[in-house]
């Protein structure tokens, strides 16, 4: 089996997201998915990315997933490039499945709980504003979610608070205005809601301390990514001060930079993005680095319910997998698949099918503000159609320095 073609496609209705077709020789189509930054990620993909793995063979995806690091990670371990190996991979991983006629979770070592506890992160998309909803009425937002059996719930009450001082300063009674949701939620439901705080690294040390401080009254599940994670000391130093479980961070990439993190004992809950880190080849190997340390893993999701199956498959997998993020306005909403997401009384069960068991829907792959890019070789040479925008590939980025354009 070889793989032939890279395709990228952009929905008009969903333009933060990407999806991605590897294509083989055997008729057999595997899809991952990137989100944020698209663009940038889109040009990753069908420039270094084709290059290195057009007429490999698709499930030879460790050495493929090398090879691809090595010729990206001279740049750093993050960006563009590794979104593209993360989409990327995840279509391996669907492609493999397919082959195997199993689903990925099965090729990942079988179930390890029958379903996962999700959480929802508390995004809004179309008609469902739980964002606001979290601003303005959070005890009825977190009664709304425990009528669906949903019981652990993720907002960000107090971002706006950083903006004047640059995340440097922050009186306490600003802080305990901004935390009103959470008394409201815990006045309305009590602590039948558990409910996790995002901070988006917006905050030195001593504000982070401060805000711990007025938060543990409310005891919440954990305290997000409340100072950057460029270094891991600092995470450790804020772990030292406070009574809080950290949880970190969607904004590491790669095992290489999350060993550190373990290593100093800096977080609580390690959290990766599959798309961001390297996809489920990569992230398979955070998680089994967190387990030596006995520290429990979730993914990172404001994905489609592409990504949100992804997710689950993996995390089932993982022995120390815990609550997985998810987020109910866009799994009900985004509607470009034939299957959906099976989430049930607060748990989500991952499909049987093989692969990830999911396919884009025809009427979104062919509508006329639909954007696709496809990548292919011609022969055994390096020589590379492009069907769909001519500026999408870089001439001269092959071996050979030749690509043949064609525009439909």
């Amino acid at each position: 089996m070889k793989i032939t073609a890279l395709e990228t496609v952009q929905l008009a209705k969903f333009p933060r997201h990407l999806w991605v077709l590897v294509h083989t020789d055997e008729g057999i189509t595997g899809i991952g998915e990137a989100y944020d930054k698209v663009e940038l990620t889109k040009s990753a993909i069908l420039n270094f990315c084709s290059e290195v793995i057009l007429g490999k063979d698709p499930l030879d995806n460790e050495i493929l997933w090398q090879q691809m690091y090595d010729s990206a990670n001279y740049t750093g371990y993050s960006g563009a490039e590794m979104r593209a190996i993360g989409a990327i991979d995840i279509a391996l991983w669907d492609i493999k499945g397919k082959v195997a006629n199993m689903p990925v979770y099965k090729l990942l070592g079988g179930k390890t709980q029958e379903a996962l506890k999700v959480y929802n992160t508390c995004i809004s998309f179309g008609d469902i504003r739980d964002r606001e909803w979290f601003l303005n009425d959070a005890g009825g937002l977190a009664q709304s979610l425990l009528d669906e059996g949903i019981s652990a719930m993720k907002i960000w009450p107090i971002d706006q608070l950083s903006e004047r001082y640059n995340g440097q300063n922050v009186h306490r009674d600003a802080i305990k205005k901004g935390l009103e949701p959470f008394k409201k939620i815990r006045d309305a439901v009590g602590s039948k809601m558990e409910i996790a705080l995002e901070m988006h690294s917006r905050w030195n040390i001593p504000m982070a301390v401060r805000i711990a401080e007025e938060l543990e009254q409310y005891d919440p599940m954990w305290f997000e990514d409340p100072i950057l994670v460029d270094d891991a000391s600092n995470i450790a130093t804020l772990r030292s001060r406070i009574n809080l479980p950290i949880l970190a961070s969607e904004r590491y990439y790669t095992r290489f930079q999350f060993r550190p993190l373990l290593e100093m004992c800096g977080c609580d809950i390690i959290m990766f993005d599959i798309g961001y880190s390297g996809g489920i080849t990569e992230c398979k190997k955070i998680a089994g680095m967190a387990d030596a340390y006995r520290l429990p893993v979730t993914t990172h999701n404001c994905g489609s319910p592409l990504m949100t199956n992804v997710c689950a498959q993996l995390l089932i997998s993982c022995p120390n997998s815990t609550v997985m993020e998810t987020v109910r306005s866009h799994y009900r909403l985004f509607d470009m698949f034939e299957e959906g997401v099976d989430i049930r009384e607060g748990h989500i069960y991952v499909s049987d099918k093989p692969g990830f068991g999911m396919t884009m829907k025809k009427e979104y792959l062919d509508a006329p503000d639909t954007i696709r890019v496809k990548k292919e070789a011609v022969g055994d040479s390096q020589l590379f159609a492009v069907t769909g925008d001519p500026w999408a590939v870089s001439p001269g980025d092959d071996k050979a320095g030749r690509i043949v354009i064609k525009v439909d």
